[in-house]
């Protein structure tokens, strides 16, 4: 471990130990951004979309949609074509447009809550079985790809995770030391739960969007709290009778979350971010309790 690390974990456990002795020690972590270099929500959608993986049309799923009725006429006319055929036919850009339009507006409206719950919606109809099967296929397929980008109708994406370093040695250092690893993600809970197995963490520490079960078939019902923003918080009462001693993360919108940490907080800056930024912006003093990773390193 990095000499940085080092003191972040010295700190963290020192603090811990002064205010707790005699209580087993929790720390949070955050998953897109954090743990891994990109965002394995967003990496299932884009899989989801060049495999057409879907059971139930979007139309039906989100009666939202402006263009709803565009969108079932292409979903249905799309249905009847092979996996080879679809990314040359003109209609699957225009789908896959009308898809991609729905959640990126969302989120630059600030309906982040809203906008990350639909796309886990889109599991509808498949059983939590496929849902880890897909899951699997996608993280097998993001971790072997080079860092590059990907074409979906209109749009250039990302493609490739990596896990962080830093993060990585710092949960695995927290696991000798003797605390209990939780993980909460905006993303959905299968894909969070495959991208951890790659940690050995066990899936009942791991906290994700997850949809309703009716008859062994999700629905698109989302699971409450939805762990995202404030909902993170909540996520935790319901699960922990006290609050974390360490929070790590690298998003401005895990703020509720880092103030909801007993002692140490870990800024992640996978974005190259600035640190003064982040305080500004959250309108946070910065003390002792935070410690911050500012130039974080990908594993191979």
């Amino acid at each position: 471990m990095a000499e940085r690390d080092e003191l972040i974990l010295k700190n963290a456990l020192k603090r811990h130990s002064l205010r707790r002795p005699r209580t087993r020690g929790v720390a949070v972590f955050d998953c897109d951004g954090t743990l891994i270099k990109g965002d394995i929500g967003e990496a299932m959608l884009y899989f989801q979309l060049e495999h057409f993986h879907f059971r139930i049309s979007p139309a039906v799923v989100w009666p939202d949609h402006p263009e709803r009725k565009e969108l079932d006429e292409l979903y249905e006319s799309l249905s009847f074509s092979s996996s080879k055929t679809l990314k040359r036919d003109h209609r699957f850009a225009r789908f896959a447009d009308l898809v991609l339009s729905w959640y990126f507006d969302q989120l630059a409206e600030g309906r982040i809550e809203k906008a990350c719950a639909d796309i886990v919606r889109l599991f509808a109809g498949f059983s939590r079985f496929e849902a880890r099967q897909i899951a699997e296929a996608s993280v097998k397929d993001e971790l072997q790809s080079d860092f590059t980008k990907r074409q979906i109708g209109r749009r250039t994406l990302p493609k490739g995770i990596r896990f962080i370093g830093e993060s990585v040695a710092l949960l695995k250092s927290l696991q000798r030391t003797g605390f209990d690893i939780w993980v909460i993600s905006g993303s959905n809970q299968w894909g969070v739960a495959a991208v951890l197995k790659r940690l050995h963490l066990p899936s009942d520490r791991i906290i994700g969007i997850d949809l309703v079960e009716v008859n062994q078939v999700l629905s698109s019902t989302v699971k409450r709290p939805v762990p995202v923003l404030e909902g993170k918080v909540k996520s935790l009462k319901h699960l922990l009778r006290a609050r974390p001693g360490i929070v790590v993360s690298d998003s401005k919108y895990d703020i509720p979350l880092f103030k909801y940490s007993a002692d140490s907080k870990v800024l992640v800056h996978s974005d190259n971010g600035r640190t003064n930024e982040f305080f500004t912006a959250g309108r946070i003093k910065r003390d002792d309790s935070w410690f911050v990773i500012e130039r974080p390193t990908l594993l191979p």
